[in-house]
C-alpha cells in the first residue's frame, strides 16, 4: 500500500515543475512584445540612433571611422539610453499587479512567484537580440565607408545588450525587494549618476576606476590600432554578464527562490574574480606600446605617392589616399622643396602621454623637447629625417586642416613641425593661404579654426600635441585671398615665391605682392614672437 501511494510523487512533481516552465515560457512570450513595443523602449531606440541619424543626414558622419572603437563609442549612449529604457519597462512590469490593484488575484495563480520573476527576465532577451541586431547594423554601414579601418571585437559589440539586460534585471530585482513604483526612476538615476562620476574620475586620471563600470574603459585618448589596444574585452564582458546574473539570482532568491543563495555566492565570487582579472598586466603588449611609441617601423606601411613617401602604422595605411590629397593639395603652387625629400610619418603616443587634466595638457616644454628630439632621431634613424609628423586623429576637416598646416611649414622652413612654433610675417600668411587652398576640406577646416581662435590661428594635432599658429594680423591677409579665384594667387605666389618664402619677407611686402590689405600692426608688447621663423 506504501509502495501505491508514494509512487506517483515523482512523476507528478516533474510534471508540475515542466508545466510551469512551458507557463513561464509563455509568459515570458506576452512581457517580452509588451517591453518591446512599450514608450520607454521606442523612445530608448530613437534616443541611440538619433545621433547616427543626424550624422548621415547632415554629413557630418565623417568617413574615417575606427571600427573597433566605434563598438566602445556606442557603449556610453547604449547604457544611458538603452539600459535606462530597460530599467523601466522592466520595473513597471513587475510591479504591473501592484499598480493595477490585482496582487490578491496573482497569487491564486497556478504558476508560483519565482516563476513569474523569471518569465520578466528571460522577456529582456529578445529585446538583446534587437539591439544587437542594431548594433550590427550600425557596424556595418561604418565598415562600408571608404576609409573605415580596423575590426570590432565581439566581446564589445556584445557587451552593449549586455548591459542593457543588467539594467533590466536591476529594475526586476528594485521591484521585488522595494515594491514601489517611485523606486525604479530613484535607482536608475543612481546608476546613471555613478557612472558619470566614474567617467568624470577616469578623465582626471582615476582610470581604474573605469574598469568597474559595466562600459568598457578606453584608456587611450586617441584612435590606437587593434593590435595595440590596451582593454581586456573578455573578461569585461565576463564581469558584466556575472553583474547580470548576481541581479537575476537575486531577484528570484527575493521572490521566493531560497535554493538560489548558495548558487548566487558562487557567482558573486566568480564575478568578483572576472572584474580582478581586468587589472592583470600584459609586459608584452606594454613592450610594444612603448616601442611603437618610440619608433613605429616595426609596425608601419610604406608608401610611395609621386614625390612624397608615406607611412602609416597597421591598418590605418588606408587612410594615406586621403593624406595624400591634402599634401598633393599643398605642394600644387609651390616650385620647390625645401630640405630633404618630403616624408609623411604616422606617429601613435601611447606611454608616457601626460594625464589630460580634464583636457588640459599637463606636460611641460623640456619634456616636449626630450620626446620630439627621441622622435627626430628615430626618423633619421630609418631614412625619413625631417618627417611630417601625422596623428591619429583624422575625422573632421580642422584635422585635414592640420596636417596641410605641418605639410606647409616644412615646405617653407625645411624643417619638420615640432610644438608651439610661431610663424610669423609673410611665411605666416603663405602657410595659411597654402592651407585654405589646398582641398575643399581643409578650406572648411581652416574656418572652423578660424572661428575658434583667439589672437592667433592654431593648428593644433592634440593626439601628438604638436602645433604651430598664425597670428591674427598674417591669418587676415591670407584668408582674405582665399576669396579671391585660386588660379589668379597661384601664379603670383609661384612668381614671388622665393621672396614671399623668405623668412626675412615682412607681411607688408607680401600685401604688396599679393595686391592684398595689410591690418596695422599691434603695440609691441602685444606682438607674437616668432624667433626665426
Amino acid at each position: 500500500m506504501t509502495d501505491l501511494m508514494t509512487a506517483p510523487a515523482v512523476p507528478v512533481a516533474a510534471g508540475a515543475r515542466a508545466g510551469s516552465g512551458r507557463a513561464m515560457l509563455a509568459l515570458a512570450r506576452v512581457e517580452s512584445v509588451r517591453l518591446l513595443r512599450h514608450p520607454f523602449t521606442l523612445a530608448a531606440l530613437a534616443l541611440f540612433l538619433l545621433p547616427w541619424a543626424y550624422g548621415l543626414l547632415t554629413g557630418s558622419a565623417g568617413d574615417f571611422p575606427v571600427l573597433h572603437e566605434a563598438t566602445v563609442d556606442m557603449q556610453l549612449l547604449g547604457l544611458f539610453a538603452l539600459g535606462s529604457g530597460a530599467l523601466m519597462t522592466a520595473n513597471l512590469a513587475m510591479l504591473r499587479g501592484q499598480r493595477h490593484h490585482t496582487e490578491e488575484l496573482d497569487a491564486t495563480l497556478v504558476l508560483p512567484r519565482p516563476w513569474r520573476v523569471g518569465a520578466v527576465l528571460l522577456a529582456l532577451l529578445p529585446y538583446a537580440l534587437l539591439i544587437t541586431l542594431v548594433l550590427g547594423v550600425r557596424l556595418g554601414e561604418l565598415a562600408l565607408r571608404p576609409g573605415a579601418v580596423g575590426r570590432p571585437d565581439p566581446a564589445e559589440l556584445l557587451l552593449t545588450p549586455a548591459v542593457a539586460v543588467l539594467f533590466g534585471a536591476v529594475g526586476v530585482l528594485v521591484a521585488v525587494a522595494l515594491r514601489s513604483a517611485m523606486w525604479g526612476p530613484l535607482i536608475l538615476m543612481a546608476l546613471l549618476t555613478g557612472v558619470l562620476a566614474a567617467s568624470i574620475a577616469g578623465a582626471e586620471g582615476a582610470l581604474w576606476v573605469l574598469r568597474l563600470t559595466p562600459i568598457t574603459p578606453d584608456l587611450d585618448e586617441y584612435s590606437v590600432p587593434r593590435s595595440l589596444v590596451d582593454r581586456t574585452p573578455g573578461w569585461h564582458l565576463l564581469y558584466v554578464l556575472g553583474l547580470l546574473a548576481v541581479a537575476a539570482g537575486a531577484a528570484l532568491a527575493r521572490s521566493g527562490g531560497r535554493r538560489l543563495l548558495v548558487p548566487l555566492a558562487v557567482v558573486a565570487a566568480l564575478t568578483a574574480g572576472a572584474g580582478a582579472a581586468q587589472f592583470r598586466g600584459d609586459p608584452a603588449l606594454d613592450r610594444r606600446r612603448a616601442d611603437v611609441t618610440r619608433d613605429p617601423a616595426a609596425v608601419e606601411t610604406c608608401r610611395q605617392l609621386g614625390a612624397v613617401q608615406y607611412c602609416a602604422i597597421g591598418e590605418f595605411a588606408r587612410w594615406i589616399p586621403a593624406w595624400d590629397e591634402v599634401v598633393r593639395g599643398v605642394l600644387r603652387p609651390a616650385p620647390s622643396i625645401a630640405g630633404p625629400p618630403l616624408v609623411v610619418r604616422q606617429r601613435i603616443w601611447l606611454t608616457g602621454r601626460p594625464a589630460n587634466g580634464g583636457g588640459a595638457y599637463a606636460g611641460d616644454a623640456r619634456q616636449d623637447e626630450d620626446r620630439l628630439r627621441v622622435w627626430s632621431a628615430a626618423d633619421a634613424a630609418a631614412g625619413h629625417a625631417g618627417a611630417v609628423l601625422v596623428g591619429s586623429a583624422w575625422r573632421s576637416d580642422a584635422d585635414a586642416a592640420t596636417l596641410a598646416a605641418n605639410v606647409a611649414f616644412r615646405v617653407l622652413t625645411g624643417a619638420a613641425l615640432t610644438t608651439q612654433m610661431p610663424i610669423c610675417g609673410s611665411r605666416g600668411a603663405l602657410l595659411v593661404w597654402l592651407v585654405g587652398q589646398a582641398t575643399p576640406g581643409t578650406a572648411k577646416g581652416l574656418r572652423m579654426l578660424d572661428e575658434q581662435s583667439s589672437g592667433a590661428l592654431a593648428f593644433a594635432d592634440m593626439s601628438l600635441l604638436t602645433s604651430t599658429m598664425v597670428p591674427d594680423r598674417e591669418a587676415t591677409p591670407a584668408l582674405a585671398l582665399l576669396s579671391r579665384p585660386a588660379s589668379e594667387v597661384a601664379a603670383l605666389v609661384r612668381r614671388n615665391w622665393g621672396e614671399l618664402a623668405d623668412p626675412a619677407t615682412s607681411l607688408e611686402r607680401f600685401g604688396d605682392l599679393l595686391g592684398v590689405a595689410v591690418p596695422a600692426a599691434p603695440p609691441a608688447e602685444e606682438r607674437t614672437v616668432c624667433g626665426g621663423n
